[in-house]
């Protein structure tokens, strides 16, 4: 048996199914079933039983996996520090983050990068939901929130801090807020999230922080189009400081009351960086940490090599 056929088991032991994994390769998954059902004859074992739904891992499968997985981790490994040591960072990078953070931080620096290491590449995974590193294959992920543990090497990226923000326009028509409490007259935009719905945290300093509940608004399930209702004049909205950094600048949002932060769930928040514990980590991955760390402590560097 060879290194494809046992990383091919492994896949679709992760994705379920000959067919997902095969849509991932854009292959047949009569293909794909034919390499695990050699693996099987080889092995003279069952490793997988099926059903109409999807694969699941036999008892013996389940075995199987558990002991060549850190040896197949072992082999990329020793392949990533040998090529490392002969050519610049290169090969496939899997960087997964938000659909906002990415539109609205991330990809504005990535030609930086880019220009930097042209011989590696970003498969950037967007999505707002939460992925398991290992088993999607994610060398890299940026979340966001209070402290995070786990068996990850875990970085923090930057600090992060919410606004109250609402556009010039909608200030026009409806007024400004004087003091938080007032925002219960106001059309406060909210998420469908706990912490976005119905009750804002708001401090001032490091007094502690006051309880808002918000009187009927819209509500919207993603970031970006809640920055862009705020923008559209429709509402007051909490949002993160990467995501208004530029809008508060030019004016297009105000931030209402500067002296003050507001929380979706709770203060002191951060995004961070993380990756898997191993034994080496490869070049590539070192350099996009070097490189997105750096783009974040200067940022007028980074927007001078865009």
């Amino acid at each position: 048996m060879d290194l494809d056929t046992l990383e091919t088991f492994r896949a679709v032991a992760a994705a379920g199914s000959f067919a997902a994994y095969a849509r991932q390769l854009n292959v047949a998954p009569s293909s794909v079933s034919r390499q695990i059902a050699g693996l099987e004859e080889a092995l003279q074992v069952r490793l997988f039983d099926r059903t109409t739904r999807r694969l699941v891992l036999t008892e013996a499968g389940a075995t199987y996996l558990a002991r060549i997985t850190p040896l197949l981790e072992d082999l990329a490994q020793a392949g990533e520090a040998a090529r490392d040591q002969l050519t610049d960072p290169t090969g496939r990078l899997r960087v997964a983050t938000s659909v906002a953070f990415a539109e609205r931080w991330l990809l504005p620096r990535l030609s930086g990068f880019a220009q930097r290491y042209p011989k590696i590449q970003l498969d950037l995974q967007l999505s707002d939901t939460r992925v398991d590193l290992r088993s999607e294959g994610i060398d890299l992920a940026i979340r966001f929130g209070a402290a995070i543990h786990g068996d990850y090497v875990v970085r923090r990226l930057r600090a992060t801090r919410y606004h109250l923000v609402a556009s010039p326009g909608y200030l026009a028509q409806q007024g400004r807020p004087n003091q938080p409490m007032d925002l219960q007259t106001h059309s406060c935009l909210q998420m469908p999230y706990p912490g976005f719905e119905t009750d804002w945290q708001i401090r001032q300093s490091d007094q502690p922080p006051m309880t808002v509940s918000l009187g009927p608004g819209s509500v919207i399930s993603n970031p970006l189009a809640l920055r862009r209702a705020a923008l559209l004049d429709l509402g007051i909205a909490m949002l993160a400081d990467w995501m208004v950094e530029e809008d508060l600048a030019a004016g297009s949002l105000i931030d209402l009351f500067p002296d003050h932060e507001a929380s979706p769930g709770g203060f002191d928040t951060a995004a961070w960086i993380l990756y898997q514990t191993r034994s080496y980590v490869p070049a590539k991955l070192r350099a996009f940490v070097d490189w997105i760390t750096d783009a974040q402590a200067h940022p007028a560097r980074s927007a001078a090599t865009e």
